[in-house]
Parts: C-alpha cells; structure tokens; sequence
C-alpha cells in the first residue's frame, strides 16, 4: 500500500498542479486581454470621434491646418483619461500640427517602433475622400504594463492556495479510494483463499471414507 501509493499520489499531484497552473494562465489571459480591449477601445473612440469632427470642418472647406480649435478639443479629451500622455493631430509627412501637449505642436511624431507609448491612430477624411491626416492617441504604455502586472500577481496569489488545496484534497481523495481498494482486494483475498480451504477439506472428506474400505 505504502509502494503504490508512493508511486501513484506524486503523478495525481503533478497531474492536479498542471490543471490548476493552465487554469491561472486561461484566467489571467482572459482578464489582461479585456483590459487591453478596453483600453484600445476607449482610445479608439476618441479618436474616431475627433477625426468625424476634423472631417466633418473639411466638408465645409475649412483644411485641416486652420482648423485652430482642434488644439483645445484635444486638451479637453486628454484631460477625461490619465492614461492618455498626448493625443495629436498629424500631417500625411508625421509633422505634429496640434496637440493636447503643446510642446510637440509643429514637432515629427516619433515612429510607432520609436515610441514607447501605447498608439491608437485613426485618418482624417478630407473632402474627396482622401486621407489628409491623421488622429494619434498616445497612451502611457509603463502604466499599462504595470496594471498587467498587478493582474498577474493577483491571479498567481490566489492560483497558488488554490492549487494548494487542490493538490492536497485530490492526494487525500486518492489515498482513500486506494485504502478502499486494497480493503476490497484483502476481502476478496480472505473470501478465496476460504473457498480453497474449504474445497480442500471437501475433498479431503471425500477420501476418508475410501481409505477406511
């Protein structure tokens, strides 16, 4: 009992442990892909909604460069997120025409592999129907990979008591149903060897009466 035991409850543990580890890691993917969502969502429609409005100025003949209240829309719209380190209105060329952060206004807009910020673009549609700029939303970046961070300690600081107890209770569980097995095998044993007891001293009996003749 002893043997098989030693043999089986370490297997039944690493079996539980990869189950549980699989699960954090499904949980944990789950979550930080929903944040992520919800970010790029949130950015994608601030800047979906000041490109309409910087397109919607080009219909009525105003060009994109004398559009000056863009400058205060997009400070008003930076302010409503923390995440949000700048969002910038861009020429086809990536010159910086207005921004949320004046400093980078009439600045190149860094290339996305240059810029640590976490980017959401959206075209501005001039009045043929061409692209005639561009709605940059730049995200602090640091601060999300910190959250992802924090959501992955909380998944892995509650997945380990977890798969704690779970590796605990199914050893537990196993151990019984192997006591229960080898109590039904020593039963079954008794039961047979009975039956060869018994069968030798029918026959036994059997002989007795022949050897007196």
């Amino acid at each position: 009992m002893i043997r098989l035991a030693a043999r089986t409850l370490p297997v039944f543990a690493a079996i539980i442990g990869f189950a549980m580890a699989l699960a954090a890691y499904l949980n944990f993917s789950g979550v930080r892909t929903a944040y992520l969502d919800l970010v790029r969502a949130r950015a994608g429609m601030i800047a979906r909604d000041i490109a309409a409005d910087a397109s919607a100025a080009q219909g009525f003949g105003i060009r994109l460069t004398e559009q000056r209240t863009l400058a205060e829309l997009l400070a008003r719209q930076a302010a409503t997120d923390p995440l949000i380190l700048s969002i910038d209105v861009t020429t086809p060329d990536g010159r910086v025409l207005f921004s949320s952060a004046p400093a980078r206004a009439g600045a190149p807009a860094p290339p996305a592999g240059e810029d640590a910020a976490f980017r959401q673009a959206e075209p501005v549609i001039g009045a043929l129907g061409a692209p005639v700029g561009e709605v940059l939303v730049r995200l602090d970046g640091a601060t999300m990979d910190a959250t992802v961070a924090g959501l992955r300690r909380d998944v892995l600081l509650g997945a380990v008591p977890a798969g704690l107890g779970a590796v605990a209770t199914g050893c537990l569980l196993a151990l019984a149903l192997l006591s229960r097995l080898r109590a039904r095998a020593r039963r079954a044993s008794a039961a047979e060897h009975a039956d060869m007891i018994a069968e030798a001293e029918n026959e036994m009996a059997g002989l007795r009466p022949s050897a007196r003749r």
